[in-house]
């Protein structure tokens, strides 16, 4: 296998206040060749319902560098089928992101699998707020 699986993760924020945090994080675990993000959609209703997009190429070259960990050959797998369905559940003075990351850390594994004969069944994600909720009542 070349690719390992996708995630598609939407951040939604009813008032928009990203200091950097998610970005050095991203660049960290992209860095370290844990994920790699192949898209990345920007989406805001001002508080008169104006649509706006935030399009990667209408950048500065500045805020281009902060996101130069965002595969350029991948760019487009969001598109505007999927920017529809996201403005359908917005509200007025709200901001969405959508990510898809690949788990690049999952290939080897994936292969060990493969040669090993064997396929997956099946592959679900857990939420981590769900995953921390049940271990917090196995320890009660």
């Amino acid at each position: 296998m070349k690719y390992g699986p996708v995630d598609v993760v939407i951040l939604a924020t009813g008032e928009p206040k990203f200091d950097g945090s998610i970005l050095a994080e991203l660049e960290k675990l992209a860095a370290a060749g844990t994920i790699r993000v192949l898209d990345a959609m920007i989406l805001a209703r001002a508080l008169d319902g104006e649509r706006i997009t935030l399009d990667m190429e209408d950048l500065t070259d500045e805020d281009k560098a902060a996101l130069a960990f965002i595969e350029t050959g991948t760019r487009g797998v969001f598109d505007s089928e999927d920017a529809d369905a996201l403005w359908e559940g917005m509200v007025p003075g709200s901001a969405v992101v959508a990510l898809a990351i690949e788990n690049t850390w999952a290939v080897g594994l994936l292969n060990a699998f493969e040669e090993a004969g064997v396929e997956v069944a099946l592959h679900t994600r857990i939420p981590a707020p769900i995953v921390e909720d049940a271990l917090a009542s196995l320890g009660a």
